[in-house]
């Protein structure tokens, strides 16, 4: 069905408004047959609300589990990447190898840069130099999620001043960011400190229920310099 038409059904109320607001002369639409997990990957909501128009939007305002929760123990392995987001949350994984022994350490990197995200997206793999050895490089880019022994959380706490104006009226501001290091075997938090979004590209795409501000994001190359020591340093057997 031409994009016109749908347009006009939407207007009559006769389509469901899409998930997704996309800008700079496109126009694509997430279909059911994509699933939850696609939407969770960009950001986009799970549920869309019926009475929502498109392109309205809510103001960001960050929440997530209090970083003085005691972390919890699963009593399931780690399956996959969207378990180890869950490290993020609170949990750990007593099963998973732990944060010792020889280099390189693999680890796996999950990031909450929406508001309304109810969970890290964890990445399939961070963009590191091309001159690493080939075991450096496989630990930047776990095959195994069940094998990975750190989680860096990413995740949004504020945004700051203004950077652009990006298409259609939305206002990219300077987002910040709480970057934390756990080990994912016993919970243990081996860093937490704050860090600025440095990508101030304006985005081709944004989920509905951004708002009109939104904000500079983390880029793979500065992960790679904060993160790159836990990966390649010797570590010894941490005790809980």
């Amino acid at each position: 069905m031409p994009v016109t038409e749908l347009i006009k059904r939407w207007e009559a109320g006769l389509e469901q408004a899409p998930r997704w607001a996309l800008f700079g002369g496109l126009a694509v639409l997430v279909v059911a047959s994509v699933g939850t997990a696609a939407l969770q990957v960009f950001g986009g909501e799970q549920q869309a609300s019926a009475n929502r128009s498109v392109g309205a939007f809510a103001s960001p305002t960050p929440s997530g589990t209090s970083v003085n929760a005691a972390p919890k123990p699963s009593t399931t392995p780690v399956r996959n990447g969207d378990d180890l987001g869950k490290v993020c949350a609170g949990w750990y994984f007593p099963g998973a190898p732990r944060y010792a022994g020889k280099a390189p350490h693999q680890i796996s990197i999950g990031v909450r840069d929406q508001a309304q995200e109810p969970a890290h997206r964890v990445k399939a793999a961070l963009d590191v130099p091309y001159t690493l050895k080939e075991k450096t490089r496989a630990a930047w880019m776990p095959s195994n999620p069940a094998k990975s022994q750190l989680m860096a959380c990413v995740t949004l706490s504020g945004v700051g001043s203004a950077v652009k104006t990006c298409p259609p009226k939305l206002t990219l501001k300077r987002g910040t960011y709480a970057l934390t290091v756990i080990e994912v075997a016993t919970g243990r938090k081996l860093v937490q400190r704050q860090v600025t979004g440095d990508v101030v590209r304006c985005p081709n795409a944004v989920p509905l229920g951004t708002g009109d501000t939104i904000a500079t994001t983390v880029s793979d190359g500065q992960l790679y310099r904060l993160l790159d020591k836990y990966v390649v340093s010797q570590s010894t057997v941490s005790r809980k």
